[in-house]
């Protein structure tokens, strides 16, 4: 390694250069890139690979968490405006705050509550 100094402020400053790979980046993200296709053909075309075994018990217990969440999250963000609007009437909280909060419950309650409408197996 070679090192270099540089004058900078009358502080002595040391700068390390290091070597270069012998290899090119362009070989390797190119290897990267052939090796990743590879992989997934592989599992488009043997999807029994690409799926988990035995784990239909998470499967459940995941789509019974997303059903009460559906029913949790408007239940949260109407008690969360109620604590705002408490806070903001006790003059705790200022009026910027309030609308902010109160503008980001209501996105966050109204988008699950969409997402829960839109998405909604019949």
């Amino acid at each position: 390694m070679k090192e270099v100094l540089l004058m900078e402020n009358s502080i002595l400053i040391r700068i390390k250069k290091m070597k270069r790979f012998n290899m090119l980046p362009a070989i390797a993200h190119n290897k990267t890139i052939a090796t990743v296709a590879a992989f997934t053909v592989f599992l488009m075309t043997h999807p029994v690979y690409a799926q988990a075994q035995g784990l239909k018990n998470a499967g459940d217990v995941l789509k019974k968490l997303q059903t009460e969440l559906k029913a949790i999250i408007p239940i949260a963000a109407a008690v969360i405006l109620l604590c705002l609007a408490i806070g903001y009437a006790g003059r705790y909280i200022e009026k910027d705050t309030f609308v902010r909060w109160s503008v980001g419950v209501i996105i966050a309650g109204s988008a699950a509550e969409l997402a829960n409408m839109l998405f909604k197996a019949n």
